[in-house]
C-alpha cells in the first residue's frame, strides 16, 4: 500500500471510528500532502484545526496509520488550503462562498471545550444535538438558537465548542458574553466607533452572546442585539444566545427583544442525573490520568448535583491533592473537597431538597447566623453584610428549598428573576473558591437540619 493509499484508509477507519460532528469538522478537509522516510505530511485548511488536531487527536490517527501502513510513522501537520486555488465550481465542503481562514473576534474560548468532551446523557441529549446541526448546516438553518439552563450545566461548553467548529469551517464568529458586548458597545459609543462595531457584528457569519441574561435592563445593549439580528437574518447568518433564565422569566426585556430571543429553537439543558453525574466524573479523571477509587466517585456523584463546575472542580483538588502528596485519596482529604464545595456530610441533592425545606426556616437559618433580621434580608438596604446574607439567602432557597426564582423574588421584597440569578451565582462562586464562606454556608444549613442523604 503506497503512502497516499495507506492515507485515505486512515482517514476511512476515522471515519468509523469518531463520530460524525468530529470527523465532518476536523478531518474531512484534511489532505495527504507528501511522505519521505516514514514522515506523512497532511495539510489542513486553518492553523485552528491544525492546533486542535494537535491537542486531540494526533496520537489516535498516528496509530491507525502506522497500522495501515505497516510501519511506525511519524505525522506533520501544516497549513495549506488547495480549495482556495481550485475552480470556482469547488465541493459543497469547501464553503466557497466562505471566507478561506475562520477567525473568532471575540473573546478566547477554552480549548477543551469541545464536543467529544461534551458527556451526554438524557438531561442535555437535545441540546448537544442541536448545536452539532448547527455546525453541520447552511448558516441560518438554525437562528436564533437559545441554549437555557441553570449555572454550570454545560451552556458555555457548547457554545464554545460550537465557535470553535464554525471557526474551523472558516467562518468569521464573534463568540462574546453579553457583559463583555455592553463593555464593548459603551466603548465605541463613547469613542465614536459605533460604525466599526456594527460592521463586526453584523457583517459577522455568527453572533454567539454568552449569559444573555445580563442585559436585562439594558435598553441600549438590548436594541443593538435586536438591529445585529435583524441584519443577520437578512444575510441568512446565524446567531445564537445562551441564558440562565428563558426570554418570558425577563420582567425588564423589551418586546422587541424577547420577540427575536425566543423566535427560533430553545434547547433547555437540565442539571445531569445521578448516572451522567458518574458519567462525567469519570470522562473528567480520564482527561486528567487520575485514578479514583469507586467508592470515592460513588460519594461525589451522590453529594454534588446540579452543577458540572462543581463536579469539575472536585475532580481538580483531588486531582491536585494526589499529584503533590503522591498519597491516594483518603476519606479525610475527600471531606475537606467537598466542605470547599459545600458539599459535606450535611449536604442535600438538588432532588432531595425539593421535598422540602421551607423558606421562612432557611430566612430564619440565615438570620441567626448572621446576625440581621428576615425585614433586613427582604429590605432594599445594600450594605456588605446585608447583601452578603441575602446571597447565602438565595443560593440555599433555590438549591436545598426548590423554590423557584419568582417565589424567591417575592420572599426577598419583590426582586426581579435576574437579581436571583446573580445572588445565587455569586454565592456559588464564593462557596467553589473560598473555603472559609464554605464553612460558614454549612454552618447555616446546620441550623435546620438538613437530611444527611450519606453515612
Amino acid at each position: 500500500m503506497n503512502a497516499k493509499d495507506a492515507w485515505l484508509a486512515t482517514l476511512g477507519q476515522l471515519q468509523v471510528q469518531l463520530n460524525r460532528a468530529t470527523y465532518d469538522t476536523w478531518l474531512r478537509r484534511a489532505e495527504f500532502f507528501a511522505y519521505e522516510d516514514g514522515r506523512f505530511v497532511v495539510s489542513l485548511p486553518n492553523a485552528y484545526a491544525q492546533d486542535w488536531i494537535e491537542r486531540h487527536l494526533q496520537p489516535a490517527i498516528i496509530q491507525t496509520l502506522s497500522k495501515m501502513f505497516g510501519r511506525e510513522v511519524e505525522l506533520q501537520l501544516i497549513v495549506y488550503d488547495p480549495a482556495s486555488e481550485t475552480a470556482p465550481n469547488a465541493p459543497l465542503w469547501n464553503f466557497s462562498t466562505e471566507p478561506e481562514t475562520g477567525i473568532n473576534q471575540g473573546e478566547p474560548i477554552n480549548p477543551d471545550y469541545t464536543f467529544e468532551n461534551f458527556v451526554v446523557g438524557d438531561a442535555n441529549r437535545y441540546p448537544l444535538l442541536l448545536a452539532e446541526a448547527i455546525t453541520q448546516s447552511e448558516m441560518g438553518r438554525y437562528s436564533p438558537v437559545l441554549f437555557q439552563g441553570t449555572m454550570g450545566v454545560g451552556k458555555t461548553h457548547l457554545l464554545q465548542a460550537i465557535t470553535g467548529a464554525l471557526v474551523a469551517r472558516g467562518l468569521r464568529v464573534v463568540y462574546i458574553t453579553a457583559e463583555g458586548f455592553t463593555t464593548e458597545l459603551v466603548g465605541a459609543i463613547k469613542g465614536g466607533r459605533g460604525h466599526e462595531l456594527r460592521e463586526k457584528y453584523r457583517e459577522s457569519d455568527a453572533v454567539l452572546i454568552d449569559d444573555l441574561q445580563f442585559v436585562e435592563g439594558k435598553d441600549s445593549t438590548q436594541a443593538e442585539l435586536v438591529a445585529i439580528w435583524d441584519a443577520l437574518r437578512n444575510r441568512r447568518r446565524t446567531m445564537i444566545f445562551a441564558s440562565n433564565c428563558l426570554p418570558h422569566e425577563m420582567s425588564r426585556l423589551s418586546k422587541d427583544a424577547r420577540s427575536r430571543f425566543q423566535a427560533g429553537p430553545i434547547a433547555t439543558i437540565e442539571p445531569p442525573d445521578d448516572r451522567l453525574r458518574r458519567d462525567i466524573l469519570e470522562a473528567l479523571c480520564l482527561r486528567r490520568n487520575l485514578n479514583l477509587p469507586a467508592s470515592v466517585l460513588d460519594t461525589l456523584t451522590t453529594r454534588i448535583s446540579g452543577s458540572v463546575r462543581d463536579l469539575e472542580a472536585a475532580v481538580d483538588q483531588l486531582d491536585a491533592y494526589s499529584k503533590l502528596t503522591r498519597e491516594t485519596i483518603n476519606p479525610a482529604a475527600l471531606e475537606r473537597v467537598l466542605r470547599t464545595l459545600g458539599a459535606g456530610s450535611g449536604a442535600v441533592s438538588q432532588n432531595a431538597a425539593a421535598g422540602g425545606i421551607g423558606l421562612e426556616a432557611i430566612w430564619k437559618a440565615v438570620s441567626d447566623h448572621f446576625g440581621v433580621s428576615a425585614a433586613d434580608l427582604s429590605s432594599r438596604k445594600r450594605t456588605k453584610h446585608i447583601a452578603l446574607a441575602r446571597q447565602v439567602a438565595m443560593y440555599l432557597a433555590r438549591e436545598d428549598g426548590g423554590a423557584s426564582l419568582p417565589q424567591i423574588g417575592d420572599a426577598l421584597g419583590g426582586r426581579d428573576h435576574s437579581t436571583i440569578i446573580h445572588g445565587c451565582n455569586r454565592a456559588a462562586e464564593m462557596i467553589r473558591t473560598d473555603p472559609a464562606f464554605a464553612e460558614e454556608v454549612m454552618a447555616v444549613r446546620v441550623f435546620y437540619r438538613v437530611p444527611v442523604l450519606v453515612r
